[in-house]
């Protein structure tokens, strides 16, 4: 995970990011206010216990809360459908193609391979949402139509486009290695300074 990347998940989270920033006349009252409002609120003796009670359960919750947020947010995945057969030939893969069509497009290392599923953590997204995690659904040998090996293989590096949920292939998903599939991706989503 880059800088940038950390930077975007805090925004996202930032609770106020969605609120008009007060004006400097608002500041300026709303300090003014503060200043002047000087009461003290007058407690019974009696009510000091309930209070010390209060504050103890509130001083525990902080410190549940503290550490379940120390877990981290729960990791954002993407679910896609298996590639399905073709019954004709693939044209040519093409920078075109590949930006015009795919709605989700990233590139990660396979974790695990199942009989159903095959779960890559991503280490770059070039388009699409955000995510931390992708669950290739299989069926069968569909996956044979990946560039490389022409399988998902558990260690390994894919880049990996989706159009409409499913995996792209004919040349636009396979192997990180396999030549000329990393300048396909790198000239459909060239980096925007600033961006991810």
């Amino acid at each position: 995970m880059t800088d940038d990347d950390l930077r975007a998940r805090i925004r996202r989270a930032d609770p106020a990011a969605s609120w008009e920033p007060a004006s400097p006349d608002e500041v300026a009252r709303l300090l003014e206010k503060t200043m002047i409002d000087s009461t003290t609120p007058v407690v019974p003796k009696r009510r000091h216990y309930a209070l010390a009670a209060a504050a103890l359960v509130l001083v525990a919750a902080a410190g549940a809360g503290w550490f379940i947020t120390q877990r981290g947010p729960d990791p954002v995945t993407v679910r896609l459908d298996a590639p399905g057969g073709f019954a004709a030939k693939c044209l040519e893969p093409s920078v075109e193609r590949l930006a015009a069509s795919a709605d989700f497009a990233m590139e990660g290392t396979v974790q695990a391979v199942t009989d159903s599923t095959v779960t890559i953590d991503v280490t770059r997204v070039f388009h699409g949402a955000d995510a931390d995690r992708v669950e290739v659904a299989q069926a069968g040998e569909t996956s044979e139509q990946l560039m490389g090996t022409g399988k998902f293989e558990t260690g390994k590096d894919y880049l990996v486009a989706s159009y409409d949920g499913t995996v792209m292939t004919c040349g636009y998903s396979g192997e990180a290695t396999a030549p000329g599939l990393r300048g396909l991706y790198e000239q459909a989503f060239p980096r925007v300074t600033g961006g991810r």
